[in-house]
């Protein structure tokens, strides 16, 4: 499940609100990305950004769409980019 279009959520609330939806807590998902406890609640708190390969882990973990949690935004099915 994926959430809505909402680009008034910043990315550490898209964070926390991909975690919650597949019921993990701080410590849980720490464990799949790598990363300490603390870690993870500073990138829920906006106090700190998660890499580029923790946060593709965490796109993965919670089965989040990468453009979804970084932007806000998901593309309608069928309209994905085309590739070569």
């Amino acid at each position: 499940m994926t959430l809505m279009n909402d680009t008034s959520l910043g990315l550490a609330k898209r964070l926390r609100a991909a975690r919650l939806l597949v019921d993990l807590e701080q410590a849980d998902i720490a464990v799949r990305v790598g990363v300490a406890r603390q870690t993870v609640s500073n990138w829920e708190r906006g106090l700190t950004e998660p890499s580029a390969t923790q946060f593709v882990r965490w796109a993965h973990v919670t089965g989040q769409p990468l453009e979804w949690l970084a932007e806000g935004v998901v593309r309608p099915e069928g309209l994905e980019p085309p590739t070569f």
